[in-house]
C-alpha cells in the first residue's frame, strides 16, 4: 500500500498534469453545432453497454471524417459555453474512434504506438491543432469546472467509464452529463458498494484534485451518485481493464 505522499509524488511524476479548473467561457457567442451525425454513428454502433461494433463503424468511416472535418472548420469563439462544452466532449470521443479504426485490428488502444496516441497533434478544432491529451488537459479540465467530464469521455477501453450511444449536445448538457454519470455508478464495472467498503474506479484515484477542487473530497464526490455509501466507507479501486471496447 503506497502512503498517501508516496502516491501523490508518483502522480505527479506519472499521471496527468494538475490544473486549477475554472471557468474560462463567461461570456459567449449565439452560435451552436449540429452533432447530428456523430449521433447517427453512436445509435448505430455503440450499444447501451458502451461497446462498439468497429467492423460496421469501419463501413461508415468517411461519416465519422465528414463530421472531424466539421469540427475543424467551427467557429469556436461563437459558441456558447455549453456548446463548447459538449463539441469538446465529443471530438475526444469521435477522434478516439478513428484512431482506433487506423490501427484495427487491436486489442488495446496502448497497442498504438505512444506518439500516435493520445500526445499526437492532429485534431483540428476550428482551425487549431489539438492532441488528446491537450482537449482533455488545456481545454477540458482547465478551462470548465466539470468533473463529469471524466465519466463522458473514453479511452476505447473496456473499463474506461463508457462510452454514450448517442452525442453530447449544448441545448441538454447537464442533464445528459448527470444521466450519464449516474448510468456508469450504477454499473459494477465503475462502482461496487459492499457494507463499510465502496470500490470506485481509478479515474477517482488518477484524477483526485479535481473531485477535491469541486466537492472538498472523493467521498463527497462520489457520495452524490453512490447513496449507499456511508461518508466513512472506505475506498477501494477497482481494476483498469485497458482491453479494446470491442462489441
Amino acid at each position: 500500500m503506497f502512503q498517501p505522499d508516496t502516491w501523490s509524488l508518483l502522480l505527479r511524476l506519472f499521471g496527468p498534469p494538475e490544473v486549477v479548473a475554472r471557468e474560462a467561457y463567461t461570456e459567449s457567442g449565439p452560435n451552436s453545432f449540429d452533432h447530428s451525425v456523430f449521433n447517427h454513428l453512436l445509435r448505430i454502433f455503440v450499444n447501451a453497454e458502451g461497446y462498439v461494433d468497429y467492423t460496421g463503424l469501419s463501413t461508415q468511416s468517411g461519416l465519422l471524417d465528414t463530421y472531424l472535418d466539421a469540427i475543424a472548420k467551427v467557429d469556436f469563439p461563437g459558441l456558447t459555453r455549453d456548446e463548447k462544452l459538449a463539441l469538446l466532449i465529443n471530438t475526444y470521443n469521435a477522434a478516439t474512434l478513428r484512431l482506433v479504426l487506423e490501427h484495427m485490428p487491436i486489442k488495446s488502444i496502448k497497442r498504438i504506438p505512444a506518439l500516435e496516441r493520445w500526445k499526437a497533434q492532429r485534431w483540428k478544432i476550428g482551425g487549431a491543432l489539438f492532441s488528446l491529451e491537450d482537449i482533455e488537459n488545456s481545454e477540458l479540465r482547465a478551462k470548465f469546472a466539470e468533473p463529469r467530464i471524466h465519466f463522458a469521455i473514453n479511452c476505447a477501453s473496456i473499463v474506461c467509464p463508457k462510452l454514450r450511444s448517442s452525442a453530447f449536445t449544448g441545448a441538454n448538457i447537464h442533464a445528459e452529463l448527470d444521466a450519464h454519470t449516474r448510468d456508469i455508478h450504477n454499473d459494477a464495472r465503475w462502482c461496487q458498494v459492499d457494507g463499510e467498503r465502496v470500490s470506485l474506479s481509478k479515474i477517482y484515484r488518477w484524477y483526485e484534485g479535481d473531485f477535491m477542487q469541486d466537492a472538498g473530497s472523493i467521498h463527497a464526490w462520489a457520495g452524490s451518485y453512490v447513496p449507499d455509501a456511508g461518508p466513512h466507507a472506505r475506498v477501494t479501486w477497482l481494476p483498469y481493464d485497458w482491453r479494446l471496447n470491442n462489441a
